[in-house]
C-alpha cells in the first residue's frame, strides 16, 4: 500500500512538472504565431468588449461585486453564448435560491452542511457530464457552494449575497450576449450527450467521479471551521471547477485530466495575479487609463483562452484572476488585498483537492463502451476551455 501511494505521488509530481513545462512552451508558441487570420483574435476582441461593457454597466449600477459581472462576461462570450449565457443565469439563480433556503438550517449543523454539500456537488457533477444543460448544473454547484460557505458565519447575509450574485451574473452575461449578437456569426452544432440512463452500468465512471467530487467539496466546512482559513468561497469554486472535468472512458484518464486542470488553474492564477499586482503599482485614479489597462490584460488572456492549443484553461484562469484583482469596486482599484485573498483561496482549494485525490485514490477502470463519449462539452459543444 505504501509503495503504491509513493509511486502514485511520484507519478503526480512528474505529471506536474511535464504539464507545467508543456503549458509554458505551448503558450509561448501561441503568441509568437499570431496572425490576422486567427479566429482567436476575433474571439478575444469580442470577450474584451463584453467585459468592458459589463464593468461600465455594473459601475453605473453601483453593484457590490463588479468583478463578478466582469467574470460572467468573460466566461459567456463564445459562438454559443445565448444558450450558454441563459444556462449560466439559470444555474446561478437555482444555486443561490437553494443556498438561501437551506442556510438557516445548515449554518447550525456542520454534519448536515457537509452532507448537503456532498449531495449537491455529486448530483451537479453527474448532471454536468450527462445533461445537455450541463453548464447550468455546474453553475448551480458553484453558486450554491459560494453562497453557502460565504454565509455560514452570518446566515442573515445569505439573501442579500445571493441576490447580488444573481444580478451581477445577469449584467455580465447579458453584456456578453449583446456583444456576441453583434460580432459573432453562427453557432456550433449540437452534439449528442450521454443522458441519465444506466448510470450504475456503463455510466459508473461518472458516478464514481461525482462521489469523489462530493467528498472533496464536503471537506471544506470542516477544514475552514477547524483551521479558520480565508477564502472559503474561492476554495469551493476552485474545487468544483477543477473537478468538473468531462469524464473520459476510465477514471485513470479522468484523474490525469483533473490534475492537469488543477495545474493549469494554478499557473493561470499566478500569471494573471502577478500581472495585475504589477499594474496596481501604477496607482490608477482615473477611469479611462484603468479601463484601457483592464482591456489590454483581458485581451491577452482571452486570446490564450480561445486559441486552439491544449493549455486554454491557463488563459481562462489567468483572465479571471486578472479581472478579480483589477476590478474591485465601482472604479479604479485601491488595494491589492482582493487579489491576494483569491490566490490564497485558490491555493488552499488546490491543496485540499490533491489531498483528497491522494487519500481516495484512483478507482479501477470500469467497463464502458469506448465509442460513446460521456461528454463533449458543457452544452453539447466541443469541450469548453474552462469553467466557470
Amino acid at each position: 500500500m505504501t509503495n503504491r501511494f509513493l509511486n502514485e505521488f511520484a507519478d503526480t509530481i512528474r505529471l506536474a512538472i511535464d504539464t507545467s513545462v508543456h503549458a509554458v512552451r505551448t503558450l509561448a508558441a501561441a503568441y509568437t504565431a499570431i496572425d490576422s487570420r486567427n479566429l482567436a483574435l476575433r474571439a478575444a476582441t469580442t470577450t474584451t468588449l463584453a467585459v468592458v461593457l459589463a464593468v461600465l454597466i455594473a459601475c453605473v449600477m453601483h453593484l457590490q461585486e463588479v468583478w463578478w459581472a466582469a467574470i460572467s462576461a468573460y466566461m459567456s462570450t463564445n459562438p454559443q453564448s445565448i444558450a450558454r449565457g441563459l444556462r449560466r443565469i439559470a444555474g446561478t439563480i437555482i444555486g443561490a435560491l437553494l443556498a438561501i433556503m437551506l442556510i438557516g438550517w445548515l449554518s447550525d449543523d456542520l454534519v448536515a452542511c457537509c452532507l448537503v454539500l456532498f449531495a449537491v456537488t455529486a448530483i451537479g457533477s453527474i448532471g454536468f457530464n450527462v445533461s445537455r444543460r450541463g453548464y447550468a448544473w455546474l453553475l448551480m454547484c458553484v453558486t450554491f457552494g459560494m453562497v453557502l460557505l460565504s454565509s455560514l458565519s452570518s446566515p442573515a447575509s445569505a439573501f442579500a449575497f445571493g441576490i447580488d450574485r444573481v444580478i451581477e451574473v445577469v449584467v455580465g452575461t447579458c453584456s456578453a450576449l449583446v456583444v456576441a449578437k453583434v460580432l459573432v456569426e453562427g453557432r456550433a452544432p449540437d452534439t449528442p450527450v450521454r443522458g441519465w440512463s444506466d448510470l450504475l452500468g456503463s455510466g459508473l465512471p461518472i458516478v464514481m467521479h461525482a462521489i469523489r467530487s462530493g467528498v472533496t467539496v464536503a471537506l471544506l466546512p470542516v477544514v475552514w471551521s477547524t483551521l479558520d482559513l480565508p477564502g472559503e468561497s474561492q476554495m469551493a469554486i476552485t474545487l468544483v471547477a477543477v473537478l468538473a472535468t468531462p469524464v473520459l472512458t476510465d477514471l485513470h484518464a479522468t484523474h490525469r485530466r483533473v490534475v492537469e486542470r488543477a495545474l493549469h488553474r494554478l499557473l493561470g492564477c499566478a500569471m494573471g495575479g502577478l500581472l495585475a499586482l504589477a499594474l496596481l503599482g501604477l496607482s490608477f485614479s482615473v477611469v479611462v487609463p484603468w479601463l484601457i489597462v483592464l482591456a489590454g490584460g483581458v485581451w491577452l488572456f482571452a486570446y490564450m483562452q480561445h486559441d486552439t492549443h491544449d493549455a486554454t484553461y491557463v488563459g481562462t484562469q489567468a483572465g479571471v484572476v486578472f479581472i478579480t484583482t483589477l476590478v474591485q469596486g465601482s472604479g479604479p482599484p485601491e488595494s491589492i488585498l482582493p487579489g491576494i485573498d483569491r490566490f490564497v483561496g485558490v491555493s488552499l482549494g488546490l491543496l485540499i483537492l490533491f489531498l483528497a485525490i491522494a487519500l481516495i485514490g484512483v478507482p479501477a477502470p470500469a467497463g464502458i463502451d469506448p465509442t460513446v463519449r460521456l461528454r463533449r462539452g458543457t452544452d453539447g459543444e466541443q469541450a469548453a476551455p474552462g469553467n466557470p
